[in-house]
């Protein structure tokens, strides 16, 4: 087993579980964890991000070979209209069915080397990308990288997607990314309305209390994401968040010590905090000895 892991999910309308349109897939044993995100104005988009989870998952295609990506891709457009009653549709929706369903795709696989001399060596992951489903790198509390998005309004744009019926003006084009982890070390893959939160906090400076998520009861979750839609700060749409914890039997990697930044403020902050009290110390005493002195008596006799 590569990783432990955990899988928080929420849909946008907490009333109709049914509705929900993201979808997941993790399998510790191969190393390999994929998040997508149904487009809801497409047909049957959930079901679509189901059979890419699944099938990245269980049968991870090779995005270097185009003849083998083309194939992996036909199997599951097939699954997914071969799933499809189109005598149960309604007739506004028959048209839709000739655009198929659209969804976003981020995929991670996890491999290691075994050990050097009894000594651990460090893991490789590679990741996938169509879309604007993220993934976080985290260690000691600190972000790493993140792929394949860097800035939060990049969540304005209408991200690229992969359909579920061919058309020749359809690029499938994959974004990669290749690093290395630690154990202990956090791999976080959001759909776009958690990444693009989570970005906005990183950008504002928050310090995010990863362990704290991985601790968390699934129900915990979400009842904290559902206070951030209430008070506006996330966007009402099915959420998703799959964390995996590098190395079987870790826990987190602990938090570093502060920023040096954040030092220096400390320090300032301690330092304002003693000249105030000084200050204060100055006044009071400056008031006794204008209290007892002999102008403020003589004057008060007047």
């Amino acid at each position: 087993m590569f990783f432990q892991h955990r899988v928080f999910w929420l849909p946008k309308d907490v009333q109709d579980p049914n509705g929900y349109e993201d979808a997941f897939h993790v399998d510790a044993d191969r190393g390999v964890a994929a998040v997508c995100d149904g487009v809801s104005t497409s047909l049957y988009s959930g079901r679509w991000a189901g059979i890419l989870a699944h099938g990245v998952v269980a049968d991870t295609p090779n995005v270097n070979d185009p003849a083998a990506m083309e194939a992996w891709l036909k199997r599951h457009r097939d699954a997914w209209s071969a799933a499809i009653d189109e005598n149960s549709l309604a007739w506004h929706q028959k048209p839709k069915l000739l655009d198929g369903a659209a969804s976003t795709l981020l995929w991670v696989e996890v491999t290691t080397t075994g050990t050097d001399d009894g000594v651990a060596r460090p893991y490789q992951v590679r990741s996938y990308s169509i879309g604007d489903c993220c993934l976080f790198h985290v260690r000691g509390g600190q972000v790493l990288q993140t792929f394949p998005l860097q800035e939060s309004e990049r969540f304005e744009d209408n991200p690229q997607v992969i359909r579920s019926v061919f058309k020749r003006a359809d690029v499938v084009a994959f974004e990669a990314m290749e690093t290395q982890c630690n154990p202990g070390d956090l791999l976080v893959l959001c759909s776009d309305a958690v990444a693009a939160w989570t970005m906005r906090q990183l950008e504002a400076g928050s310090q995010l209390d990863w362990n704290s998520y991985w601790q968390m009861s699934h129900e915990d979750w979400q009842a904290w994401l559902t206070s951030l839609r209430q008070d506006n700060q996330i966007r009402y749409d099915d959420s998703t968040a799959i964390l995996l914890l590098i190395g079987a039997g870790e826990s987190p990697s602990p938090a570093g010590p502060p920023a040096e930044d954040d030092s220096l403020l400390d320090t300032a902050e301690a330092k304002v905090r003693g000249a105030f009290k000084s200050l204060k110390g100055t006044l009071r005493k400056g008031l006794r000895e204008l209290s007892d002195s002999k102008w403020l008596s003589e004057r008060d006799k007047k």
